[in-house]
């Protein structure tokens, strides 16, 4: 797939205060918190974050993008903490930049859906989908503009890897 005529729309969408931001510093250490909420598959949730985590690297790496996600056992490690919330989707998720100096991101809480009896059923590949997606957010990814990028919202459930797109902006911002 060639890049999106659009991509500049891309670079666009991932400005933080009107700059492109990333990490800079090699190590991200992302700390997950316990699933208090009564779900019988917590295991899976976690194991969710660890694939993601580790796919992300694995896109990184291949594509000399000097960073990578290390989990960690406590909150006070960790530049990324994840939380799980109820929410009416359980593919719903949120990034929010607690701290960006200049163009440096130094934290970030990241929010994700858990099941909601009300809410709708959903795939194990969605949850991982929306999982993906708010990890590009983490490495200063905004929405992306077309509909294989991972960025892309609304989710698309079947989307778990990062597009010609998503790397490309990646590549800009990290340079």
């Amino acid at each position: 797939m060639a890049l999106s005529a659009n991509i500049n729309k891309y670079i666009q969408n991932s400005l933080i205060r009107g700059k492109l931001c990333k990490w800079d510093k090699l190590i991200i250490n992302v700390y997950i918190t316990p699933i208090t909420a009564n779900i019988s598959n917590k295991e899976f949730f976690v194991s969710q974050v660890l694939s993601a985590m580790q796919n992300w690297n694995k896109v990184l790496k291949e594509h000399y993008i000097n960073v990578h996600f290390n989990p960690v056992g406590t909150a006070a490690q960790a530049d990324i903490i994840v939380h799980w919330v109820k929410v009416g989707r359980v593919n719903e998720g949120m990034c929010k930049y607690l701290s960006v100096i200049d163009n440096r991101i130094n934290k970030i809480s990241i929010d994700i859906g858990l099941p909601n009896t009300y809410g709708r059923e959903t795939s194990e590949l969605s949850i991982y989908c929306a999982i993906m997606h708010e990890f590009g957010h983490a490495l200063g990814l905004g929405h992306g503009v077309e509909i294989d990028d991972i960025m892309f919202v609304p989710h698309q459930k079947n989307i778990s890897i990062p597009s010609e797109n998503d790397i490309h902006v990646l590549k800009k911002i990290y340079e």
